[in-house]
């Protein structure tokens, strides 16, 4: 009798741990895909490249910490050198689900984040983000959002709406 009162309570505890376990949203570093029409002048391209540069940052920080400060997700780290090992070419991961969520899975992610700031022209870009589900290897969903304007207020305005559509997307 005490036997099967232990093993009960062990099995609860299983079944309630992974119940109140956390979603593992993997967010690695987003590309840059810019179709602009390339500038002669190479103190102009050098000074774009360099705000292009700090978007991308801008962006995945406040996605991750975003995501962070939602409760039932976990941020799962992944390095700058795991992500090119695994993408081939601009676009490689963003186009492919399984290629995707094998980089995710190899982390421990439930879902994969793959950006994209997609740049048609210097007025505006649009942010683009795809979820995978690692276990699946599947697209569940792609958001895209329009930045335009001033980067100290579009880019925090569209992740904070992506971060939401996330949090009522994703189960947690």
């Amino acid at each position: 009798m005490k036997i099967s009162i232990k093993f009960l309570l062990l099995s609860l505890l299983l079944i309630s741990h992974s119940a109140w376990a956390d979603t593992k949203i993997a967010v690695p570093d987003f590309e840059l895909l810019n179709l602009t029409m390339k500038l002669s002048d190479p103190q102009k391209v050098a000074e774009i490249d360099a705000e292009d540069q700090q978007k991308l940052r801008d962006i995945e920080l406040f996605l991750r910490q975003g995501l962070s400060n939602k409760e039932g997700f976990t941020v799962v780290e992944i390095s700058s050198e795991s992500k090119n090992a695994a993408d081939k070419s601009t676009g490689y991961l963003f186009d492919c689900a399984k290629c995707a969520a094998e980089l995710g899975l190899s982390h421990d992610a439930d879902y994969i984040l793959i950006g994209r700031l997609h740049k048609p022209t210097y007025l505006f870009s649009y942010l683009i983000v795809r979820v995978f589900d690692t276990h699946e290897n599947k697209l569940v969903k792609e958001f895209r959002s329009e930045v335009k304007g001033d980067p100290k207020v579009a880019i925090p305005g569209a992740v904070g709406n992506l971060v939401n559509k996330l949090d009522k997307t994703l189960p947690h």
